[in-house]
């Protein structure tokens, strides 16, 4: 059993290893992992989901409107003096055209009854439907502008992250061709082959990119806290973005609108809501009305006991408006002026749309052949480097032209994370004026 002490032990510091390393490892974050729970946990969105919640409780107490309303009263009175009424005289045998005041009733009064009234045809009550259902939806694309705004934040940082990884990925790579060519004339210096000032200038360049490579750094981790925040991560987490796509797809076209015209569309159509509200308190109303209760009088007698009577009727009752003053008309008149405004706006925000729409589409495609121009300028770049090394290691080109080459190799990666970048933004904007943010994945 003995030879198989190692082997268990292997096996042991193997598992420990794993788990270690899955505790350690970062998570690698997809955009659609980050955007999700960006979704669930940023406040802003909680809020518009309280608003558009809000919004449906008021179309309910709108509509609670066409329900019956039934009161229950009561009443006691006692009086300290009994109420007078005026009874023809001729009633008790005196003469005509005179009046006796009399006193009757008992001196206190019960009261209780039950009363219900119930909407025939009210007009106000279903204007303020009309409109907490306009409110409603105002408060829906309000809420998707909401979300729409944290999807833009969220992936604008990540798409920060992704070039800032690749641009450190070309710093890597850069830092080793560096140090690599360092160590080479270096070399050559020891064999008396290159000269110092060569050695020198090489290491310059070899410390500024390592310089280079760590202030890039530094923003990639910050752009992680950043993402971190968003999402709802621990501060400490360990999160890693995806590679930047080589060739990020085309943004899909739609004729849908996007959430800024179709806010302006919908507070016009608010704002015709409000002055048909107002308007409507020109039209009569009908309410079915009835009571039911009863009426006790006393104390009557020697033993002080109560008589009860009921009381009970049915009926409707018509209100018509006939005149309410110069209030109502500079109503209208004020809300027929906010409507014209509104239709402005929307006008406004539609040929805007338009303009956003065609400029976002000529900045896509030009992103997208820039972005090809600039990697096919790259594998040149990478070419005359190689070949610029080669030929200084056969004595036909100096270091100055490894310097230029570098630089230019360096300069074509800038170009290339310049054109991703550009490309990046111009899609991001496509997709949020064809209204499709929220639905992209």
């Amino acid at each position: 059993m003995r030879p198989a002490l190692p082997a268990l032990r292997h096996f042991t510091l193997f598992l420990l290893f794993a788990l270690w390393a899955g505790h350690t490892a970062a998570q690698l974050m997809t955009l659609e992992q980050c955007v999700d729970s960006a979704l669930v946990n940023d406040r802003r969105v909680r809020m518009a989901a309280l608003d558009e919640e809000m919004a449906t409780v008021r179309i309910a107490e709108a509509q609670a409107g066409l329900i019956p309303k039934v009161r229950g009263a009561g009443e006691f009175r006692h009086y300290t003096d009994l109420p007078y009424q005026l009874l023809p005289s001729s009633f008790f045998g005196g003469p005509e055209g005179t009046y006796r005041e009399i006193q009757f009733g008992t001196q206190q009064n019960i009261n209780a009854n039950v009363q219900a009234q119930m909407p025939l045809y009210d007009p106000q009550v279903w204007g303020a439907i009309n409109m907490a259902k306009e409110g409603g939806r105002m408060a829906d694309i309000q809420g998707e502008r909401t979300r729409e705004a944290v999807v833009l934040e969220v992936s604008h940082v990540y798409y920060n992250a992704q070039i800032l990884k690749t641009r450190l990925a070309f710093l890597d790579s850069n830092v080793v061709n560096a140090e690599a060519l360092v160590r080479r004339i270096e070399l050559m210096h020891d064999q008396s082959l290159a000269r110092g000032s060569d050695v020198d200038r090489l290491r310059l360049q070899r410390e500024q990119l390592l310089t280079q490579r760590e202030r890039v750094r530094s923003h990639y981790q910050q752009a992680m806290d950043a993402l971190r925040v968003l999402i709802g991560a621990p501060v400490d987490s360990p999160l890693e973005v995806a590679a930047s796509e080589t060739a990020p797809p085309t943004a899909t076209l739609s004729s849908g609108l996007g959430t800024g015209v179709r806010t302006a569309e919908q507070a016009m159509r608010l704002k015709v809501a409000e002055l048909q509200l107002v308007k409507r308190s020109r039209i009569p109303s009908l309410n079915a009305t009835g009571l039911y209760g009863t009426t006790g009088f006393g104390p009557i007698g020697a033993e002080n006991r109560y008589d009860f009577y009921p009381i009970g009727f049915f009926g409707a009752q018509l209100q018509v408006p006939i005149f309410q003053g110069t209030v109502l008309g500079k109503r209208i008149k004020s809300k027929e002026l906010e409507l014209e405004h509104a239709t402005l706006q929307r006008d406004a925000a539609m040929e805007r749309d338009a303009l956003e729409r065609r400029t976002a589409l000529r900045e896509e495609a030009l992103a997208r052949r820039a972005l090809a121009d600039s990697r096919g300028q790259l594998e040149l770049a990478e070419r005359i480097r190689s070949s610029t090394v080669l030929q200084h290691a056969q004595g036909v080109a100096s270091i100055t032209d490894i310097v230029l080459a570098d630089q230019a190799h360096r300069e074509a990666q800038q170009n290339t994370i310049d054109a991703l970048i550009q490309l990046r933004k111009a899609q991001l904007e496509l997709t949020r004026l064809n209204g499709a943010l929220l639905n992209t994945k």
